[in-house]
Order: structure tokens, then C-alpha cells, then sequence
């Protein structure tokens, strides 16, 4: 029997080693870029910020990462290989700054001359949709879709009349009115300062899009907003107001890049990703640092969650500025940060690492999607902050809080009994209430939080403690607002933050620039390596009592959902775009 057991491994061990040999040895074949090609990028679902960290996830293609399109445009610009440009949207699920970043660099794909188009092919296309095609010389549609471009709306859930009928009472103190994210358990409709904030951010994203497109296509802002607001369009509506250059099916593209190049032999397609694998990345030069701050802000190592997504660890992106800071080779760090905050803890961590790196060379934030509350917290010691327009920032404030589900748990049945060695033993239990004395204690912990947050921004931006709070309050803007009161330096995307940081460290404009990724974008084979040591050493559950997917082993207990769902709070708000199904 262990002989037969035996072999069996044996042979398995075998298939796995050749089939990674194969693996490999294609991934390493040196790809060649044939003449008069048609670079290919098809922009659907979600768009990450850095690159999953699974090894698995990665073999398969993994979610697209910015970076990696905008690597693409702007090669594909200057390759003599490349002829042409076509971007094949479908529905997008991702914030309006990554697409304002990918529209700016096919704007200045343009500039080279190369046709571009934006292929609207499925079914689906809204404004986000058409926002990014518009930034293509031409938007060609499939002849039987629609351009479904509208009006936008802003709506929320609130739960709170749910939460009433299951005899769930929410509890949260916030500082100040426009803290909200507590809202979706305690209100049942907007508050004043709630609409007020949805409302600035509403006009906000729908200014930007009209001004944007409009100018992208040669049209009249009025104009624009007008057809805007007489959506859905056919595509041969679509057609006759300009909004789209051609009607076609993917074989017409293919026919007009043929026609364009004269070359009438079968049409060199090279997708992005290997379009990326056969495009030299020189190391010579000045290099700086882009460290990657994504996600929920946790305490620990950063990992990515199945219900968390990927989550910032504390210890991770400090870690990371840590050894930019000590490395004499890396001249610069660019900061770049998606992320709705979360922990207190956590983020001071990384903001005193910022503002260590802040003391021995040039550091420069750059806002994706959100930087909002612990976002920005981090971001506050730079020397310049950088943001989209449209990114999601501010959210200077607190918010403590919880749920008792005692009502709930009479409604089911279900009884609790404890023993406690002081008052303050209760403080987060969800089988009462906040006593006085507790809410006292609240109140003291949330301005004292509130008054290191406000000091530590208006440290790090000049401002008076002041002139913060009637800023802060817990309000979120986006990017281009930020930029009018003091929030932001600058409006731009990490291309953007590259040139200040080159500036700040004097690195001449001609002078090649080495951009080095953390945390490291590892290999096919350490990513194998390092699944294997997991597998054979049982890291991949922590003497913690972490599981494997990165969720705590006490996830089981009410009360432990409870507290992590309000460590999340602030990430619920700021990702208020999303919530808010503003589209």
C-alpha cells in the first residue's frame, strides 16, 4: 500500500514539475513585436491599483492593474512596431479617477499621431463607459448597440428600518456632522449635512464628465450636456449627433487598421499584457520608489481578503518606506494611495514613516479613486500631495460605534449571561447599550483623536488647527475641490506625482528614471516558490489564528463581526462613489 502511495506521488510530483517547465519556458520565450501591429487593450469590470498578491490569480490574468495600461499607451506611443491603438470598453466597475487617468494617456496618445479607437462593443455602455471612449480619436459603436449616457443620480441605502424590525439598535458618535458613514445604520434618508456632502460630490463628478468629453469630441459643453440629458441614444443616433464617428463590427476595425497601413495580410493583434512582456523596461538611472498603499488599513501584513479585497497592512507599507527611505539609490518616493482609511493604529504607523522618509528625501502622494480619512492621514506629512480630479479625499473625522443585537437575540431566543470585573468590561458588548459613563469616555476618545488628526494636517500642510476643522468635520470632496481649499498641491495621475517627485529631487527633465514597485511585483517562479514553502510549512495560517483567507478565526462570534464591521466604517464613506451608485 505506502508503495503504491508512493508512486502515485511520484508521478503527480512529476506531472506538476513538467507542466511548470512548460509553463515556464513559454513565459520565457523572448516575444517579438511584429511590424505595423495594432496594440489591443479591452477595459471591463474592475480595474486594481497594484498587482493581486496570489500566485494562482496571477497565472490566470488576475484583474488588470492601472499601471499596466498606462505602461502600454504611453510605449505604444513611441514603438515603431505599433500603428495603431484600439480599446475595447465594456461595463466598468471601477472609480472615476482611474478613468480619468487612463483618459489622459490616450489623450496624449493622440499627440503621436497613431489612430486610436474605442471600440464599443457590448451591451452596458453608460457614462463611465463612454467617458473613457471619448478620450479616443475616434468612438466607433457595434451597429445595434446604444449609448445609454444619462443624467446622473446619487442614491444610498440606509438600513435602519431593517435594523428596527430584527430589534437591532446602532449606537455611533461621530465627529462631526458630515461623518456619515454611520448613517447607512442610523438614518432612514439623507440628513441636511449628508445631502450637502452627496450633492458637492454629485456635481463634483458630473461637471467633470461634461467638460471633459465635450472637449475630447470637439463639442459644445451645452451642447453635450444636452444630448446627455435626451439619453439612451441608439448608435445611429449616436451617429448623427457626433457622438460616434462609425458604425462597425470587429472585423471593420480590423479592415481599417489593414487599410491604414496598406499592408493587407493578416493584421498583427498584440494584446497589452504581452505588448508588456516584450517591451524593454530600462534600470539604468535615477530610480524612484512607487509604494502601493491600497485598501482597507489594518494592523499586520498586508494580504488580500475574499470579503475585504486587498487590505493595507500597517506594517507592510511602513516596512516598504522604511527601506525607500534607507536605500541611497532611490532618490524620490511617490505615495500612492487607494484607500478609504480604517484603523487609528494602523495608519499612524504608516503617517510616521511618511513623515521619517518626509526628513531625508522628497515624498509625493498620489490619489487614485479614494485617499479619504486614514487615506489621507498618511498622505498629510508629504512635501505634495497629487490627486485626479475626481479622486475622493478629506474625511477628516472620527467615528465610534456598535450595534446591540440584544432585541435580537430575545426575538430568536437566544439569552447571554456574563461576568465582569468593572464597568468598562462592556464597553463593546453587543448586548447593550453605551452606559453614561461609557458614552463620556467615547466623547474623550473621539476628540482627541479628531484634535491629533486636524494638528497632523495642519502640520503637514500649513495651515492653521484652525482653518482645518472648517474643512474637516468629516466631509469628503473630491480631488478638484480638495485642490481649492488646501487640501491637494496638485490635480494629475501618478505620471503626474513622478514629475514633482523628479523635480523635488533635482533629477534633470532628460535623465532616465528607473520606477521601482513596491510592495515587489514578484515572479511566476517566487510566487511558486514561496505557494510551496506555505504549503509544506503551514505559514499560511499564523499562530494568530488567522485562516488561510486572511479572515480571523474568531469571525465566528458576533461580537468579532461586529467590531470589524466598524473598523470599516470609515471605508464605507469615502468609497461613498460606489455606495452611492453614482453613475
Amino acid at each position: 500500500m505506502a508503495m503504491t502511495w508512493g508512486k502515485r506521488r511520484a508521478i503527480v510530483i512529476g506531472l506538476l514539475i513538467l507542466f511548470f517547465v512548460i509553463v515556464i519556458w513559454a513565459a520565457s520565450k523572448p516575444a517579438r513585436i511584429a511590424s505595423n501591429s495594432t496594440l489591443v487593450i479591452d477595459a471591463d469590470g474592475e480595474i486594481n491599483e497594484q498587482r493581486t498578491p496570489d500566485f494562482f490569480a496571477d497565472i490566470s490574468g488576475g484583474v488588470p492593474v492601472l499601471h499596466d495600461y498606462l505602461d502600454a499607451i504611453d510605449s505604444a506611443a513611441g514603438d515603431p512596431h505599433v500603428r495603431g491603438l484600439v480599446v475595447r470598453i465594456g461595463p466598468l466597475a471601477t472609480g472615476w479617477a482611474k478613468l480619468e487617468e487612463i483618459r489622459s494617456h490616450l489623450m496624449e496618445f493622440r499627440k503621436s499621431g497613431k489612430p486610436s479607437i474605442c471600440y464599443l462593443g457590448y451591451d452596458g455602455i453608460g457614462n463611465p463607459e463612454y467617458y473613457l471612449a471619448s478620450a479616443c480619436k475616434e468612438v466607433w459603436l457595434v451597429p445595434q448597440s446604444s449609448v445609454t449616457i444619462r443624467g446622473m443620480m446619487a442614491q444610498a441605502l440606509f438600513m435602519r428600518g431593517t435594523l428596527d424590525k430584527l430589534k437591532i439598535v446602532p449606537e455611533y458618535y461621530h465627529i462631526a456632522e458630515f461623518k456619515t458613514a454611520g448613517n447607512t445604520f442610523t438614518e432612514k434618508k439623507f440628513t441636511p449635512a449628508h445631502r450637502e456632502e452627496v450633492e458637492g460630490l454629485l456635481s463634483g463628478f458630473y461637471d467633470r464628465y461634461l467638460t471633459d468629453a465635450s472637449e475630447a469630441r470637439g463639442m459644445e459643453r451645452a451642447k453635450f450636456e444636452e444630448l446627455v440629458k435626451q439619453g439612451p441614444l441608439s448608435a445611429k443616433d449616436a451617429l448623427n449627433t457626433k457622438l460616434a464617428d462609425k458604425l462597425a463590427y470587429w472585423d471593420q476595425v480590423q479592415d481599417y487598421f489593414r487599410a491604414h497601413t496598406g499592408d493587407w495580410s493578416p493584421l498583427p493583434l498584440v494584446r497589452y499584457r504581452a505588448y508588456l512582456k516584450a517591451s524593454f523596461d530600462g534600470l539604468g538611472g535615477d530610480q524612484i520608489a512607487v509604494i502601493h498603499a491600497t485598501g482597507l488599513i489594518l494592523s499586520g501584513e498586508s494580504h488580500e481578503s475574499p470579503t475585504q479585497g486587498f487590505v493595507m497592512g500597517g506594517d507592510t507599507v511602513a516596512g516598504d518606506l522604511r527601506r525607500a527611505r534607507k536605500d541611497s539609490s532611490i532618490k524620490a518616493i511617490v505615495l500612492r494611495v487607494d484607500s478609504g482609511g480604517g484603523s487609528v493604529v494602523a495608519s499612524e504607523v504608516i503617517r510616521r514613516e511618511v513623515e521619517l522618509a518626509h526628513d531625508a528625501k522628497p515624498v509625493v502622494v498620489s490619489m487614485s479613486d479614494v485617499a479619504a480619512s486614514g487615506g489621507y492621514w498618511i498622505a498629510a506629512p508629504a512635501n505634495k500631495i497629487v490627486a485626479d480630479p475626481d479622486t475622493i479625499t478629506g474625511s477628516i473625522g472620527v467615528i465610534i460605534g456598535k450595534f446591540n443585537i440584544s432585541g435580537l437575540y430575545n426575538l430568536l431566543g437566544l439569552s447571554t449571561d456574563s461576568v465582569t470585573t468593572s464597568d468598562n468590561a462592556t464597553l463593546f458588548s453587543f448586548q447593550q447599550n453605551f452606559t453614561p459613563a461609557q458614552r463620556a469616555w467615547i466623547e474623550k476618545s473621539l476628540h482627541e483623536t479628531y484634535d491629533q488628526f486636524t494638528k497632523g494636517v495642519a502640520q503637514g500642510r500649513g495651515m492653521t488647527v484652525e482653518a482645518v476643522d472648517k474643512i474637516g468635520k468629516g466631509r469628503v470632496w473630491t480631488g478638484a475641490q480638495a485642490k481649492r481649499i488646501g487640501l491637494v498641491d496638485e490635480l494629475g495621475g501618478e505620471d503626474t506625482a513622478i514629475r514633482v517627485a523628479r523635480h523635488l529631487a533635482h533629477i534633470p527633465a532628460g535623465e532616465s528614471v528607473h520606477i521601482v514597485r513596491m510592495p515587489e511585483e514578484k515572479s511566476f517562479l517566487q510566487q511558486l516558490f514561496e505557494r510551496e514553502r506555505e504549503m509544506t510549512s503551514g505559514e499560511a495560517a499564523s499562530d494568530a489564528g488567522a485562516s488561510v483567507y486572511g479572515l480571523p478565526a474568531d469571525m465566528k462570534s458576533v461580537d468579532a463581526i461586529v467590531r470589524r464591521l466598524i473598523g470599516r466604517m470609515d471605508m464605507v464613506q469615502a468609497r461613498i462613489a460606489y455606495e452611492l451608485h453614482i453613475n
